[in-house]
């Protein structure tokens, strides 16, 4: 690539990089927001990481040529900056939705099994108020009752 090529393709990098930002800033709002399920939500930060990794080696293909002024690598050297912090802040991102579906998934479980067992929990204090309740004559007849049933 010609030098003067360069800053146009420094230019187009750039772009790509603000595109990946504004989509990266847009799924943290949708995901935080409840507007996609977060399993879109983590697929598309994974797809966004991906998306910075072919740029970032561009860039370091660039900074290798010897025939780049001053501005030029200050330019290439931000735009680095910016490529890395974009692969940190997706996979970052990507990691705390995850962890978000996992504890919505585990409070959904543990709620689900609470209420099971509380329900378990009040029917045997009901039996047991109802026991309790029961005058001698008829726990009698009951503990006949069960006697005459198992002998059949």
């Amino acid at each position: 690539m010609e030098t003067s090529d360069l800053p146009t393709r420094a230019d187009s990098i750039g772009t790509d990089l603000g595109e990946i930002e504004s989509l990266l800033i847009q799924l943290t709002r949708e995901g935080s927001g409840g507007g996609r399920p977060l399993d879109e939500v983590i697929g598309e930060l994974s797809v966004l990481s991906r998306r910075v990794r072919p740029i970032y080696l561009a860039i370091q293909e660039t900074l290798e040529q010897r025939d780049l002024t001053y501005e030029l690598v200050a330019r290439l050297e931000e735009i680095r900056r910016r490529a890395l912090w974009l692969f940190r802040r997706s996979r970052l991102e990507q990691l705390f939705y995850a962890k978000l579906k996992l504890e919505r998934s585990l409070r959904d479980t543990l709620y689900r099994q609470v209420l099971e067992a509380y329900d378990e929990f009040s029917s045997m204090e009901q039996l047991e108020g109802h026991l309790r309740g029961l005058s001698d004559d008829v726990l009698a007849a009951e503990l006949l009752q069960e006697e005459a049933r198992e002998g059949q």
